[in-house]
């Protein structure tokens, strides 16, 4: 690549005639395959994802697509995940999120319930214990859930729907081709990406897409 070996003669005159060290060239080559764009496509049936390397694709089948066990769980919600880095991403939004809400804490109005929390969505989700509303509910038989995690669990870690997904584009049956098989995924970004490729015509703008997916449980 022409621009690393010009790279690698800028340093060699500002520290002397030596190749730059391999943690520099490493770093070098990662960040020009930003410039060089993604061509990596994931290729499995409603994933949209696409990467810079082979890497970067066998990582992303392995850790949204494989069935790897969620073995690191968040202490502060129901969430688990796959790898450390995940779960540490995962936290972030936790931070700010209670940042955003100077470290209020969130009491159970309920009689007897000890429940505390700095986030309000964690009382929102906690909430649902008492009222029992339960929002979350399986497109593919009677079974509803107080958290999108257990609908995830219900579906996808069960026996109960084989080849089923969380999220159907309701669209899809709208349109004329009857006999095609409408869209699903588990994830909300694959559907999102859907709606803005497939069905611009009723979502001109993501803000318009993630509105739509933002209410197809409405949990609040």
């Amino acid at each position: 690549m022409a621009i690393t070996r010009r790279y690698e003669l800028d340093f060699q005159m500002a520290v002397g005639p030596r190749p730059p060290p391999a943690t520099v060239r490493h770093a070098l080559r990662q960040h020009m395959l930003r410039h060089a764009g993604k061509k990596y496509k994931c290729g499995l049936p409603g994933c949209p994802t696409i990467l810079r390397t082979a890497t970067e694709l066998k990582n992303h089948r392995r850790l949204v697509h494989d069935n790897i066990e969620k073995q690191y769980p968040c202490p502060d919600c129901s969430y688990a995940a796959k790898t450390k880095t995940q779960l540490r991403r995962h936290r972030v939004r936790h931070e700010d999120s209670a940042n955003t809400e100077q470290a209020q804490i969130h009491s159970c109005t309920y009689k007897d319930c000890d429940f505390k929390t700095k986030l309000g969505s964690n009382l929102r989700r906690h909430m649902r214990l008492h009222t029992g509303i339960k929002p979350f509910k399986c497109r593919h038989c009677p079974y509803a859930s107080n958290t999108l995690e257990n609908l995830r669990k219900h579906i996808l870690s069960t026996t109960l729907h084989p080849g089923k997904t969380i999220y159907v584009c309701d669209f899809c049956n709208k349109e004329k081709e009857k006999e095609m098989e409408p869209f699903g995924t588990n994830f909300a970004k694959q559907l999102r990406a859907h709606l803005l490729e497939a069905h611009v015509e009723n979502f001109p703008t993501p803000n318009d897409a993630t509105n739509y997916t933002n209410n197809i449980f409405n949990p609040n």
